[in-house]
């Protein structure tokens, strides 16, 4: 079921996007997608997106949303921001946590179709709910521009969950995918 849910909010992502982003990536035990579109005030976007992580015993859902700023140049881009996740799975975790962090990326004019970047975003205690007592969500990224709108890329992806005495990293591993610009 978690599993048609993701599918079914990618496909609306893909059906609804104007003047804004689709980010989708996977590796063998995780899908990652996430819309990201300009809203009408100056310089402030809204991400929406999901990930669904499978392992032998467990599976588990994290949702998110976000505002965050967008400034872009010829050779960076950056945005800073909050993200409100939901946790849900197999294994008795469920919870919401807000966190702060920022995203971006850089390139080289001597490469123009290659650059680096990625995000990083903290859900302390304070603002932790249910049975999360925190969260790190972060990535790393090289793109490289493989259409005139869309790019591919290699990233990392770190994405820890504290649970009472402990942290849990319910995914640490490479990951491929895809940028669509429209």
């Amino acid at each position: 079921m978690k599993r048609l849910a993701l599918a079914a909010l990618t496909a609306g992502m893909t059906v609804s996007a104007q003047a804004a982003t689709i980010d989708v990536n996977i590796n063998n035990e995780t899908i990652r997608a996430e819309y990201d579109a300009p809203l009408p005030q100056n310089r402030l976007n809204m991400a929406v997106g999901g990930l669904y992580h499978e392992e032998v015993n467990s599976d588990i859902l994290v949702g998110h949303v976000g505002l965050h700023t967008q400034e872009d140049t010829a050779t960076y881009s950056v945005g800073v921001g909050g993200r409100a996740y939901a946790v849900t799975g197999s294994g008795d975790v469920d919870g919401l946590a807000v966190g702060f962090g920022a995203q971006g990326s850089i390139a080289f004019e001597q490469i123009k179709q290659v650059r680096f970047g990625g995000h990083m975003y903290f859900a302390p205690r304070v603002i932790s709910f249910g049975d999360l007592d925190g969260m790190t969500d972060m990535s790393l990224r090289a793109y490289y521009q493989a259409l005139k709108d869309v790019d591919v890329y290699l990233g990392w992806r770190k994405l820890e969950v504290d649970v009472g005495a402990g942290s849990s990293d319910l995914e640490s591993s490479l990951n491929f995918g895809f940028i669509m610009n429209f």
